[in-house]
C-alpha cells in the first residue's frame, strides 16, 4: 500500500486487487483485509446468506470467512483486470463444491479502490439463485 498522499498507478491499484485474490485462494484472510479500509462495504446480490450489505472491514471479512469455511474447492481464476481512477473490475471465472456437487459462475467484482490501494466499496455481481440451487436444495 502507499502512504497517505501517495497516490497509486492503475497497474499499482490493479496488483493489489490481484493480491487479495491471491490471498483469499492461500486461505490468507489477513492479508486479504489488509486490502479494505475500515469502513469499507461489500455488497453481495441475492438471497443466499452471502447475499446483503456488509458494513465495515469485521462484517465483510466475516461474510469472506464463513463462505470459505462452507464450500470446498473454491476457484476464483480472473479472466481479466480493467481500471480507472475510481475503480478496479475483475472479471472471474469461479466455481465452488459442497456435498460432492460442483456450482461454476462467471462473476464480476467491482472495487472501489483509493489513492492508496485500499478497497472502500466492493459489489459483487453473480448468479447467487443459481448457486442457491445447486448446492443448497
Amino acid at each position: 500500500m502507499a502512504e497517505a498522499g501517495i497516490k497509486l498507478s492503475l497497474d499499482q491499484k490493479i496488483q493489489s486487487i490481484r493480491d487479495g485474490f491471491e490471498g483469499f485462494k492461500r486461505g490468507d484472510l489477513k492479508a486479504v483485509a489488509q486490502l479494505f479500509t475500515d469502513d469499507a462495504v461489500w455488497h453481495g446480490r441475492g438471497s443466499t446468506k452471502f447475499g446483503g450489505d456488509f458494513k465495515g472491514k469485521d462484517a465483510l471479512m466475516g461474510n469472506m470467512a464463513q463462505y470459505a469455511q462452507t464450500y470446498q474447492n473454491i476457484r476464483l481464476d480472473i479472466h481479466d483486470i480493467l481500471a480507472n481512477d475510481k475503480h478496479v473490475v475483475a472479471l472471474v471465472n469461479s466455481s465452488v463444491q459442497r456435498d460432492g456437487k460442483t456450482y461454476a459462475d462467471q462473476q464480476t467484482f467491482v472495487f472501489h479502490v483509493n489513492d492508496q490501494g485500499k478497497t472502500t466499496e466492493t459489489w459483487v455481481a453473480s448468479d447467487t439463485e443459481q448457486l442457491k440451487k445447486s448446492l443448497e436444495s
